[in-house]
């Protein structure tokens, strides 16, 4: 058992140093969600319209077999959109555990699905990784086929190239309202982790590692967790 733990953790050790993150344009459009008790909130300022008002029709694999990603709707929902190779992604992942275990309820989730993936990951390799970054709380979730569609289609920027990590907010109806794409700077931290394992190191030290770990965090997640979109 020893032995396949260290195999689970070599397949992305280091790798997280690779991102294409990619700065935001000046001529970003208006956040379609910055109003109301969120109006100054410095997260829901960075979402922008997604180009694609509802998710693509694929499924998403996970310890219970297969199913439609369509499945999921019902209630508001976080969904990031994130890669092994890509640093940012990997920083907010432990930072999105801790408010799902806050804020998650009947109205609102947040639920990661891996995308463009370049190792051949099982739901169960990506538990245990899920687990060491203490993001247990979340259901290892897997573009089946090891596919990029999501990535590809919904993280695509206006100039036809695509980015992660790419965090979007979905309505209960299954409706995208809006996106939040590539890396937001946390001026708290000037030098982000790098990669696997430097993520795992402010893991164990309970160390914020992204924006969404900051006040805004919290109050962008309780806001959806009181029907900001209902």
């Amino acid at each position: 058992m020893k032995a396949a733990r260290i195999d689970r953790r070599a397949a992305v050790l280091g790798l997280a140093g690779l991102s294409i993150s990619g700065a935001y344009a000046d001529d970003k459009p208006t956040s379609p969600i910055a109003h109301g008790v969120l109006a100054e909130n410095s997260l829901a300022q960075k979402f922008e319209p997604s180009p694609e008002s509802e998710l693509p029709s694929v499924y998403v694999w996970g310890p219970q077999g297969t199913r439609r990603i369509s499945d999921l709707k019902g209630r508001t929902l976080l969904m990031p959109l994130w890669a092994e190779w890509c640093a940012p992604c990997m920083s907010e992942i432990p930072d999105f555990a801790r408010l799902q275990q806050k804020y998650g309820n009947e109205k609102f989730a947040i639920i990661p699905i891996l995308t463009a993936t370049r190792k051949k990951f099982t739901p169960e390799i990506l538990g245990t990784i899920l687990k060491e970054m203490h993001a247990g709380v979340f259901e290892p979730l897997i573009e089946n086929h090891l596919g990029d569609r999501l990535g590809s289609l919904m993280a695509r920027r206006r100039g036809g190239s695509w980015a992660l990590p790419c965090n979007l907010l979905i309505a209960p109806d299954g409706r995208v309202i809006a996106r939040e794409i590539g890396r937001i700077e946390n001026s708290d931290d000037p030098t982000p982790a790098k990669t696997y394992k430097e993520t795992l190191s402010r893991v164990d030290a309970n160390a914020v590692q992204s924006r969404w770990g900051q006040a805004d965090g919290d109050a962008f997640a309780a806001a959806m967790a009181n029907g900001f979109l209902v």
